[in-house]
């Protein structure tokens, strides 16, 4: 029975970004199916007729299929119960997954006045009608997402699997529409993934026992083997001794571990700056990828721990094992001298090209006064510059805490000289450590200030200075609330709008899309910071850099907004040593970037469409307008050309942006990011308007929508008042107007639009941009 298990019980839970996704995911598909629950698509009818008109013997198959889905859901209860109390923990998440989907099918057949669905339709002849969304298929899709953790890939893989095909089965046999199933789907990994996320999952790690089988298989004989205290994150830790007493670390990626956390792994080097660049596809590269930076260091000198066997133990785990030299660093014991020698470890290991990634004092051991280095799980080989200064910040500051800043730097500067220590300057800030790091003491802030004045005063260098941010001020609002309510009296005026009618609309929307809008605008955040990842081309850390754009919105209330922008990102970007230049520009290079994209998305929409503006060009006299243009652009260029002062100002800038955005279109990866990016952002905008103008009963189709939103931001952004206030809901009211809706449904839906998109997330800007300088990126 436990082969069928991948990991032993009562294993350490964690929650993983793997099952945030599952939230995300098994979300969008519920909200999409449910939005159209109403409606029957053609492919629908087409996968519909298909199936009912099979053979008769399909029949058979469909109803044979959809009972083997409720076998499976009972065999795996039944074998997690014949685990007796060793899983007990996954019988618990089983059964709030199965009351939970229950639930929430009831809600839905009371929300969409449905009719309660047949437990076992394959028993039952006649139609009963369709159901949303199907019952079977959400719960062995809630069991199956909460067991997996727990169980053997192939089993797994039979359970997605069987998913498939009870699906399939349920519209073949008319118990639902492809949509139904696809809905139940979207409802098992939804609920599936939100317990796994309150109760997290098992780490997947091997036993001792079988440790201790597959070096047996890789011809390491030991006499003990004892967990260690330290599990890095997917990875089990073991030591133990030779049969001639030759002490030994063994690290352990279990046959799923690795497979279950490689996303993992991947999110978490971009969300919080772990664990270093390296990412491996499967536990064999992990374990030789680590083998290989050994191999490598002590080919250029460097004292590493002996690898005494590297492979697979077997089919369910990879394992290095290799010597485990020296004693660990205790603060009480770390002198001077051999702190020195440390760092003139890592100065050898840097002219080696190679990066450690996770270079700590933990990671160092001392054997008979020599600095041994361990631990190159991250290495970087062919490593940067900047990998490396990340090295030394990281190595400073866990020296710093164990005897203080000043002995820190000078035992540094005698290591590796002042040219690594004045290149790691600029990454000497807070956000350059990761999460453990910074929870080594109360004030990792502080330290880090020291350890930059520290530097400064060791090598002459001259310290990064901080800026101080404007603050926003009570004083501040007030201009924008008059310009709000000036701005709605107006709009009232020159639309005779009333604002009885628009009450009426707002208050019998249907506000569960109105939330739903909602929620998906606030996802918008995430591509304005790839878009920012993008210009600028340095490995940012994504968690701040999301959090930035929501503080931006909270700057916007009291300074234009793409002043506001490129000043909080200026602020943000010195704190990664991003030159000054730069900084400024990349607000440049995503405005660029989003004008680019947003003319594409008109100019498409108008070419491929039927969509029109009814704009009357006719009537207007382009030339005035064009002898204006041409008078103001030469004028412009004969005073940049004899006004020296106005030249030196001008053209410094616009070549260093020149330079770079010609670097930016070098780079094809770099370009489609910040093109695709601002086509999300776009597009999730869109899709905000789109389920608000559904609350309200006036559907435009997304295109429309899309193109509204693209209009009106191009056409707010040309009036510089802080937040678009009141321009944007004028612009975006006349939009709509053109679009078919009434003035009354219009302005609701633009104020509900802007209160999603922009007031509530400039409120929440508040606290984030508090977050932002408690954390040290502002």
């Amino acid at each position: 029975m436990n082969r069928y298990f991948a990991s032993s019980p009562h294993q350490p839970r964690v929650r993983r970004a793997t099952d945030v996704w599952l939230v995300v995911i098994g979300l969008v598909l519920l909200l999409w199916t449910a939005a159209n629950v109403d409606r029957v698509a053609a492919v629908e009818t087409a996968l519909t007729d298909l199936a009912q008109s099979a053979p008769l013997w399909f029949e058979q198959v469909f109803r044979l299929a959809y009972f083997l889905g409720l076998l499976l859901v009972w065999a795996v209860i039944i074998s997690v119960i014949a685990q007796g109390k060793k899983r007990l923990d996954l019988l618990r998440d089983i059964a709030v997954t199965v009351v939970a989907t229950i639930v929430a099918i009831l809600f839905f057949i009371w929300w969409l006045d449905g009719s309660i669905p047949t437990v076992f339709p394959e028993f039952v002849d006649g139609d009963g009608g369709f159901t949303f969304p199907i019952l079977r298929v959400a719960i062995l899709t809630g069991v199956i997402t909460v067991a997996s953790p727990h169980l053997a890939r192939p089993v797994r893989r039979f359970g997605w699997l069987m998913i498939i095909l009870v699906a399939i089965s349920g519209f073949g046999l008319g118990i639902g529409l492809p949509s139904d199933a696809i809905g139940g789907i979207g409802l098992g990994l939804l609920v599936g993934g939100a317990v796994l996320l309150i109760f997290g999952s098992p780490m997947g790690y091997p036993d001792r026992d079988s440790v201790a089988s597959g070096l047996g298989g890789l011809g390491i004989r030991i006499a003990d083997l004892e967990l260690a205290s330290d599990r890095s994150w997917g990875v089990r830790r073991l030591t133990g001794s030779l049969d001639d007493g030759t002490p030994i670390e063994v690290k352990v990626y279990g046959r799923d571990a690795v497979g279950s956390q490689r996303f993992a792994r991947a999110w978490r080097s971009l969300w919080y700056r772990d664990g270093g660049q390296t990412y491996t596809s499967n536990r064999l590269q992990a374990v030789e990828h680590e083998a290989l930076a050994l191999l490598i260091a002590q080919r250029h000198g460097i004292a590493t721990p002996e690898i005494l066997a590297v492979g697979l133990g077997g089919e369910d785990m990879a394992l290095l094992a290799t010597t485990r030299r020296g004693a660990s660093i205790h603060p009480d014991t770390l002198t001077a001298a051999s702190l020195t020698a440390v760092w003139q470890e890592v100065a050898q290991l840097h002219d080696a090209d190679i990066a450690h990634g996770a270079l700590t004092l933990s990671a160092i051991t001392i054997d008979d006064g020599q600095p041994v280095i361990g631990d190159l799980a991250a290495a970087s080989l062919s490593a940067s510059d900047m990998r490396k200064s990340l090295d030394v910040v990281s190595l400073l500051f866990s020296s710093a805490v164990a005897v203080g800043a000043g002995d820190a730097v000078t035992a540094a500067q005698a290591g590796i000289g002042d040219d690594q220590l004045i290149a790691a300057l600029p990454y000497v800030q807070v956000p350059a450590l990761t999460r453990s790091q910074r929870g080594l003491i109360d004030k990792p802030k502080t330290l880090m200030s020291n350890l930059s004045d520290a530097i400064a005063a060791a090598t002459g260098a001259e310290a990064p200075e901080p800026a101080k941010l404007r603050r926003v001020q009570p004083k501040d609002l007030i201009m924008p609330a008059l310009s709000l309510v000036a701005a709605y009296a107006l709009i009232g005026m020159l639309t005779d709008i009333d604002f009885v009618a628009v009450w009426d609309v707002v208050e019998s929307a249907a506000w569960i899309w109105i939330v739903v809008g909602f929620l998906i605008g606030q996802s918008v955040f995430f591509p304005d910071a790839t878009g920012m990842l993008f210009a600028t081309g340095y490995p940012l850390p994504l968690k701040p850099l999301t959090i930035l754009q929501v503080s931006v919105k909270w700057i916007g209330l009291a300074v234009p907004s793409a002043a506001g922008r490129v000043t909080m990102n200026a602020l943000f970007l010195r704190k990664y040593g991003v030159s000054p230049t730069l900084a400024v520009t990349q607000g440049a290079l995503d405005g660029i970037a989003g004008f680019v994209t947003e003319a594409g998305i008109l100019i498409v929409a108008l070419i491929a469409t039927d969509l029109s503006l009814d704009l009357d060009t006719d009537a207007i006299n382009w030339g005035p307008v064009l002898l204006i243009v041409t008078v103001l652009i030469i004028g412009s260029i004969i005073a940049i050309l004899r006004i020296q002062r106005l030249r030196e100002t001008v053209l410094p800038p616009l070549k260093d942006a020149w330079t770079m955005l010609w670097n930016l279109l070098k780079d094809p990866r770099r370009t489609l990011g910040l093109l695709g990016s601002n086509l999300a952002s776009r597009t999730i905008l869109a899709i905000t308007l789109w389920f608000i103008l559904q609350a309200i009963g006036t559907p435009l189709p997304l295109v429309v929508a899309l193109v509204v939103t693209v209009a009106t931001n191009l056409l707010a952004g040309l009036v510089p008042i802080p937040g678009g206030i009141g321009v944007a809901e004028a612009v975006l009211t006349s939009f709509l107007i053109v679009a078919g809706l009434g003035a009354d449904e219009a302005f609701a839906a633009a104020v509900v639009f802007r209160i999603a998109t922009f007031y509530i997330p400039a409120g929440e800007g508040f606290f984030a941009m508090k977050w932002l300088e408690k954390n040290g990126h502002l």
